[in-house]
């Protein structure tokens, strides 16, 4: 009767096994050797939804059409489909990612992701993702609040692009202006929003607009610091003999 146990639980038991192997090389991010150790595992147990999981979390980075077709076989719910839109956003598919992570109910990765495009400097990969979910959000699948955060997010690649291309700069700018904008019309109470709205305008845009949005703060928030602050700065920057705000 043991043998036959043995002989029934042995491939599963060495699949976790190897399986449990690879994540320690993965932590270690040795990324061949959890390759390695997953194909072991995987040849005892094929169709092991954890094994094939991890294979595309280790193949990801690489091969990222490979570890979209692992997560798919992998079929273990939110978390893989949340993942088969880090591997979409890598491919630059980026409906199919903002899909994925919106029926995964999984928005920060989607931040994540944008985070991680910003950072390879893949700028136009991180735009196309945050307007794929502007589209998607705008025919009402979500609350303005989300609509505003997504807003909010394009206007920082905008201003990070803005250091990057001295020649394009003017142009990210106005865009920068104009994502920080929607943000705050469609969040008017989000201090964040609002402040990110009026720094980008006193920076870059109309300084009377700019002083409006931190009157507007301040009329929530009567101690906000940075909005206080600025409208000193603005104060300082007057002309001499026109009537201070």
């Amino acid at each position: 009767m043991l043998l036959s146990a043995a002989a029934l639980f042995w491939r599963p038991l060495g699949a976790w096994w190897f399986d449990d192997l690879a994540n320690v090389a993965l932590a270690k991010n040795d990324d061949e050797r959890a390759l390695a150790y997953l194909a072991r595992g995987l040849a005892l147990s094929p169709r092991a939804s954890l094994l094939l999981e991890d294979r595309g979390r280790a193949l990801l980075d690489r091969q990222p059409g490979a570890a979209l077709r692992d997560f798919k076989a992998a079929a273990c719910g939110p978390p893989c489909i949340a993942e088969e839109g880090d591997a979409q956003s890598r491919l630059g598919h980026a409906d199919a990612a903002v899909s994925a992570y919106l029926r995964a109910k999984a928005a920060p990765r989607l931040s994540a992701a944008v985070a991680q495009l910003i950072r390879e400097g893949r700028y136009s990969r991180a735009i196309a993702l945050e307007n794929a979910l502007i589209a998607r959000l705008d025919d009402g699948l979500l609350y303005s609040a989300d609509l505003a955060a997504a807003y909010a997010a394009l206007g920082r690649v905008y201003a990070t692009l803005q250091f990057q291309d001295a020649r394009g700069a003017a142009g990210y700018r106005r865009k920068a202006i104009a994502a920080y904008r929607h943000a705050a019309q469609l969040a008017p109470f989000n201090e964040g929003f609002l402040l990110s709205y009026g720094f980008a305008e006193l920076d870059w845009g109309d300084a009377e607009v700019a002083r409006g949005v931190f009157r507007r703060l301040l009329a929530l928030h009567p101690y906000q610091a940075d909005a206080r602050r600025a409208l000193r700065q603005l104060r300082e920057q007057h002309s001499p003999g026109t009537p201070a705000p």
